[in-house]
């Protein structure tokens, strides 16, 4: 199904919305008083931003030429001279090029409040705080944990004023037709052991990995993390353009029974979504 606006509360440019018809509601979560609100950016690939009440969130960004016009936020591109006045935090997954850009850490000769937290394969800045799978961290007052991934690097939850976010990196369930059978089988088993470590997590935002180069399995991980965790707002991540998997839309959106109820598809870089929740 695609509309121009998934609710009042959720303000889309151009974007697919799929929703899925075994949505389970999520009940409210207990002394929550506050509106929560996150400016939510995509740049290119997986790479996203995520603007919060008090943080701005980069999460692994590698192409620093814009989709038209000026070097900007609205062109899909990371401009250090937009956040100078913003407390950024930049994650790295991992060192696979469409995921990290070293350029990352000349930001920090513009920005005064920026820290970086990379996996271990990444080439690392002064001060950075390098993440191993399955460890928990702090800086200031955010806090993350990391996955296991099932290619390179880790996966990040991060939660932040208030907010739950899970970025996959390339944790995903890669199923290879063609592949041995038995690699594809300790494939599953390695994606739901790390998946089922979130379990009990409310997550709030997912940035998860769909694959068209996949085929009939370009669904599995997607499906598995929302019947098992789910979340409230899904960016599907790794699809190279929109049109690639534009194709894959109804398929979403007919899949039987997913955990969750909004999957948003910007439809280019710069695209800016709006979530309260």
């Amino acid at each position: 199904m695609y509309k121009k606006q998934i609710s009042a509360k959720v303000k889309i440019a151009c974007l697919y919305l799929l929703r899925f018809p075994c949505y389970n509601k999520r009940k409210k979560r207990k002394g929550r008083t506050q509106i929560l609100k996150a400016e939510i950016t995509y740049l290119d690939n997986s790479g996203f931003a995520v603007k919060t009440e008090r943080h701005f969130l980069i999460f692994d960004c590698w192409n620093n030429r814009p989709e038209s016009g000026k070097k900007s936020l609205a062109g899909g591109v990371i401009d250090p001279e937009e956040l100078k006045k913003e407390n950024v935090f930049v994650f790295a997954s991992h060192a696979h090029a469409d995921h990290f850009n070293k350029m990352i850490f000349a930001w920090q000769e513009q920005i005064k409040d920026i820290h970086y937290i990379v996996s271990s394969d990444v080439s690392r800045a002064n001060g950075a705080t390098i993440v191993q799978p399955g460890q928990e961290y702090a800086v200031q007052d955010v806090t993350f944990k990391t996955l296991r991934s099932t290619d390179e690097g880790v996966a990040f939850l991060v939660k932040v004023d208030g907010l739950t976010i899970y970025h996959a990196g390339d944790l995903n369930w890669w199923h290879w037709e063609g592949e041995d059978p038995q690699w594809n089988s300790d494939m599953a088993r390695d994606y739901k052991k790390e998946i089922d470590r979130l379990i009990g997590e409310k997550i709030d935002i997912a940035f998860v990995p769909v694959d068209p180069r996949l085929g009939e399995s370009l669904l599995w991980g997607l499906t598995y993390f929302m019947q098992t965790v789910g979340a409230r707002i899904v960016f599907p991540i790794h699809y190279g353009s929109a049109g690639s998997v534009a194709a894959q839309a109804i398929r979403m959106a007919e899949e039987p029974c997913v955990h969750g109820g909004k999957i948003v598809l910007p439809m280019q870089r710069g695209e800016t979504v709006t979530w309260e929740g």
